[in-house]
């Protein structure tokens, strides 16, 4: 190959994050082999043998009794060897990992068949093969491994089924990893894989099943299937049934403190229904009609029962419990103060001791931590202990630009979210993508083009963050994960959905669908996509 063909190459990989894995094998085969040549006998002896390619596999000191010297002066002479290798490459190293990285869904061996036959008489052709791929990409030795043999929580699966259905599309469970926990996909797809080996989820044509929820998990996901709740015995009869959880349930007796269950509430004597189906209730409506009966008979307590009862016909239909969990759950934020003790709901406007604001609290306890904290621990630290309320002043304090998410369910304050990353890299690369087009951003499109770019691993959700910070200098429209230079007129992706796609299509189609409305990625328009049709389908 001349030097203008070469050069030609090199501009046609520079920057490329999707060479073709055929053109990657040819053209690392090809790089690698021009290097040798321009060893000289004995350094490209030494490269070979500490590769292992094309030849046997030795260590440094096989190698160096064969040379008559120690073991360091080997490493010594290696060290060059390996630095200069990538050096020589048409395809940059960074170029390369990067698209190694993402498509690393198969076996790499079947991906470079000519370089793996570079190793195949070895019994070590695996570690042997990583490690020379590793090199050639100046990563960390093992990074390959960390894809291949992705560990993930099986906590972080559970959770989605607590309030999904089941079968769960492996699309939305891998745009799950990638958006929100900072996997890439290769690394989220190898990990469920791995889940699966383990048994601790079942993977089917038609998407993930759970089968390990732990008691709480497995309850509230037997609810995502009945808005309107079920018994207890039901419940878990269904449990034991569907296999959800490795742990059989005493069916004959009930589990005492269910409210220590997150995502379910107590919707009727011995009934409980999942907390994602409370949103069709108007919370504002039901706390101000409970302020207007105080006012009009000039209260300032009441039996919450006997509200009830006198105002059947005055109000939306709601159920008693329902209505009681809003009040214990919300009431503060509104100056309704709730007291249950002894059997008797009651409700008054004026607190029996003056509180400190409950915001100003999560903001001292973030302040204090070391670390980001979820939901749950800020919970444990305010009054009520309930995660649901602790969401709600979290989500005030969000608008307020007092606190921000640096990850799904994980928030702190924007002194300590961003003290230890380059803020100005990562905002310059932000800008340049909202420089490309006047129409909406949805984050994950800052996620994938900031990891890419810098080599991170954060989730979309601490670049949002970064960007609500600066939206007034900026002078950028936000709503939620969706950003633009001009007025948004949609409240969400869901509203997008409902004026763009089309249940009928397919996924792809509505996909092109949405992203000529929004910039989103491939993996988040799919994923909304199915959770708009599963949400149509549940409406009827």
């Amino acid at each position: 190959m001349d030097l203008e063909e070469q050069e030609k190459k090199i501009a046609l990989f520079k920057d490329n994050y999707s060479i073709d894995f055929t053109e990657i094998d040819n053209v690392l085969i090809e790089d690698i082999e021009n290097y040798l040549w321009l060893l000289d006998e004995k350094k490209r002896d030494i490269a070979l043998s500490r590769w292992g390619f094309n030849q046997q596999h030795e260590t440094l000191e096989e190698v160096g009794n064969r040379y008559n010297v120690t073991r360091e002066r080997i490493r010594q002479l290696e060290k060059p060897i390996n630095i200069n290798l990538p050096l020589s490459f048409r395809i940059q190293p960074k170029v390369l990992w990067a698209n190694i990285r993402e498509k690393m869904t198969e076996d790499l061996t079947v991906l470079l068949p000519n370089l793996a036959k570079c190793f195949a008489t070895e019994k070590l052709l695996e570690k042997l093969f990583y490690d020379f791929i590793e090199l050639c990409c100046q990563v960390e030795n093992g990074s390959i491994y960390k894809i291949v043999y992705t560990k993930i929580d099986p906590k972080i699966i559970n959770q989605l089924f607590c309030t999904n259905q089941s079968p769960i599309a492996q699309e939305i469970v891998i745009n799950e990893l990638v958006s929100n926990y900072g996997y890439n996909k290769a690394a989220a797809i190898n990990g469920i894989r791995n889940l699966a080996k383990q048994d601790k989820i079942k993977i089917t044509e038609q998407g993930v099943y759970p089968t390990s929820l732990d008691r709480c998990e497995a309850i509230s996901h037997v609810l995502t299937f009945h808005p309107a709740g079920l018994p207890w015995k039901d419940i878990v009869k269904i449990s034991n049934i569907k296999r959800y959880s490795s742990v059989i349930f005493d069916e004959t007796r009930q589990v005492r403190r269910m409210g220590d269950c997150e995502y379910i509430y107590l919707s009727g004597h011995g009934t409980y229904c999942n907390l994602i189906f409370i949103e069709q209730f108007n919370i504002p409506e039901n706390m101000q009609q409970l302020i207007d009966y105080f006012n009009n008979e000039k209260l300032t307590a009441l039996h919450l029962h006997d509200y009830y009862c006198q105002t059947k016909n005055k109000r939306p239909e709601i159920e008693y419990f329902t209505l009681r969990h809003l009040v214990r759950e919300y009431g503060e934020e509104y100056g309704i103060y709730f007291n249950g003790k002894s059997g008797t709901d009651s409700l008054s406007l004026n607190p029996d001791v003056k509180l400190i604001p409950q915001a100003d609290v999560i903001i001292k306890v973030l302040n204090e931590s070391k670390v980001a904290l979820t939901k749950q621990e800020i919970a444990e630290r305010i009054r009520s202990k309930s995660i649901r309320h602790a969401g709600f002043y979290i989500n005030n304090l969000i608008e307020e630009g007092k606190v921000v998410r640096v990850d799904k369910m994980v928030y702190t304050t924007p002194e300590k979210a961003f003290s230890k990353i380059d803020t100005q890299a990562i905002m310059k690369i932000i800008q340049e993508v909202m420089d490309k087009s006047d129409v909406i951003v949805e984050a994950d499109v800052f996620r994938e083009s900031v990891n890419r770019e810098l080599d991170l691993s954060y989730s979309k959700y601490i670049y949002a963050a970064l960007v609500t910070t600066q939206l007034k200098e900026l002078e950028w429209h936000r709503n939620n994960m969706l950003f633009s230079k001009n007025p948004i007129p949609y409240k969400g992706l869901a509203e997008i959905c409902s004026h763009v796609c089309n249940s009928e299509l397919s996924t792809d189609h509505n996909v092109k669908n949405l992203q000529q409305v929004v910039w989103i990625t491939d993996s988040v328009a799919a994923n909304t996509f199915q959770w708009w049709k599963g949400q149509m389908k549940n409406n009827g």
